[in-house]
């Protein structure tokens, strides 16, 4: 693949007469929207079915890029061979214990729970944590995203997700996420005494005694809830509360995980290993494949071990890809590529920020970036309508981004972890032009 096959490249006006038709015929089959209808994808990029070429910094599955030679050829040759499931079958022992070997060392005895996606990791996490402690209830954070059926949504703390779901929540408590730039209690870091740390202690001396609490359900960036990292001293402070009173830490990495922080995984970057460990999406190579890896005595004591939770749970195929991707990870580097490709891209839109005044804040972690857009930088306002017309000029200009946030104004970049400076280049030579 050539660099410049990789960059965008519009041919014709966006969107145009072919793709207009495909999301007509997206709309009548589905009753939702589509802006855009895909040919094929290679690399970082996506070709419309009119021929244009878009750069993809939206992408939460395909860390190895689209299309990736090593992935397809995994897939080929396990679908001559087998492609559902079976036990003791040689690639999906190779991948588990190729897994094992990739999350922190508490957990690499432990077990591997396959499932077929996010929710269903976090509907499986919930329900190993209420069985082995005995407790039912489940401590989640407000904007956070857990999946969109089931369990699931009751846990996640954004009331949209959850508006069409007749949900029981009398068993779940939501508490705020540390959000440093959007501080719920109107404070700023130097000065609040980790007041968010302080509401959790409270909530177990007011709403619920610890010995009630199974689970505390954590997602180590807050990515669809607008992108946020926590301070490390708050991360220091839940796994002691959770350690202090026998509640499990449960980690949802299935949209942070696998390379995108800059680490295999972001909990990482503060030394944490929880009892139940949630990953998905990137996992299978862009395969349907999900898993809950958890201490070894969770499952055992609870479940006699590991039980497949479905027909497609540990599908051959995937768990091949998913090797290719381990392997591809390892032989690139891409962790290491997403920390510093990522570090050039956040320092650069710092730069423009400073001369754009509706971009109140840029934040994340390796290659997973947030751009907080306001009304001003002073008032901090946040402009869900100014977010949709920039993402839309943004596809326009051959960019594919996305909305996040409680506000839907947070420009979320997740790209694939190839991501070059080249592309970064071209990204912020479109971000210049469009914003403001």
């Amino acid at each position: 693949m050539t660099e410049k096959k990789q960059l965008s490249k519009r041919i014709i006006s966006i969107p145009g007469p072919k793709t207009q038709s495909w999301i007509k015929r997206y709309y009548d089959v589905f009753g939702s929207h589509s802006n855009i209808s895909i040919e094929s994808a290679e690399g970082c990029t996506f070709q419309d079915v009119d021929g244009n070429r878009f750069l993809v910094l939206a992408n939460s599955t395909d860390i190895a890029g689209y299309s990736n030679h090593k992935i397809l050829g995994a897939a080929e040759k396990q679908l001559k061979k087998n492609i559902s499931r079976a036990a003791g079958s040689p690639i999906l022992i190779e991948f588990t214990e190729k897994l094992l070997g990739k999350v922190p060392k508490a957990l690499r005895t432990g077990r591997v729970n396959f499932t077929s996606s996010g929710t269903e990791t976090v509907e499986l996490a919930i329900s190993l944590a209420r069985a082995y402690t005995g407790r039912p209830i489940i401590i989640s954070y407000h904007d956070s995203h857990h999946g969109f059926i089931g369990t699931p949504y009751q846990v996640s703390g954004d009331p949209r997700i959850k508006s069409t779901w007749p949900a029981k929540i009398s068993d779940i408590i939501h508490i705020p996420y540390p959000k440093c730039y959007r501080c719920p209690f109107k404070l700023h870091y130097s000065d609040c005494d980790l007041l968010c740390l302080d509401y959790l202690h409270n909530t177990l001396e007011t709403v619920v005694l610890p010995d009630q609490v199974a689970a505390l359900l954590f997602e180590p960036i807050l990515v669809n809830g607008g992108m946020y990292v926590p301070p490390k001293k708050y991360m220091e402070g839940i796994v002691k509360l959770c350690r202090d009173n026998g509640i499990l830490l449960i980690m949802d990495e299935v949209y942070t995980g696998i390379g995108k922080s800059g680490k295999f995984l972001t909990m990482e970057h503060w030394n944490i290993t929880p009892e139940i460990l949630c990953i998905g999406k990137a996992i299978g190579g862009g395969f349907p494949l999900s898993a809950v890896v958890t201490k070894r005595e969770v499952t055992d004591e609870t479940f006699g071990g590991v039980r497949f939770t479905g027909t497609f749970s540990g599908n051959l195929v995937a768990c091949s890809t998913g090797l290719a991707t381990l392997n591809y990870l390892e032989e690139k580097q891409l962790d290491v590529n997403a920390m510093e490709v990522g570090n050039y891209l956040m320092e650069s839109l710092k730069d423009i920020s400073e001369e754009k005044k509706r971009i109140g804040d840029i934040r994340g972690m390796g290659l997973l970036i947030g751009i907080d857009l306001v009304e001003d930088k002073d008032s901090k306002v946040a402009d869900g309508s100014y977010a949709t017309i920039i993402e839309k000029k943004a596809l326009e200009n051959g960019l594919i981004i996305r909305r996040v946030g409680r506000y839907r104004n947070v420009l979320a970049l997740t790209p694939p972890l190839i991501l070059n400076k080249t592309q970064v280049d071209e990204a912020l030579a479109i971000f210049a032009k469009i914003i403001d």
